[in-house]
């Protein structure tokens, strides 16, 4: 009993070990038709946000 109380306290005293990054000669490529779907999108998005604002100020 008391060499577990011994070990837990010895494992609580030693500082913890922070992951290091290392940089990778691989990094994740990205995707031209990923950044271009997403900017597609983000067009229509606003001008659909835009028409609706432009029917809101139309209609008072």
């Amino acid at each position: 009993m008391a060499a577990a109380k011994n070990k837990q306290a010895s494992s609580r005293d030693q500082p913890r070990k922070v992951p290091v990054y290392l940089p990778t000669s691989n990094p994740p490529k990205r995707h031209l038709g990923f950044l271009i779907a997403m900017a597609v999108i983000a067009v229509i998005w606003f001008s659909l946000l835009a028409y609706l604002a432009l029917q809101q100020v139309g209609t008072i």
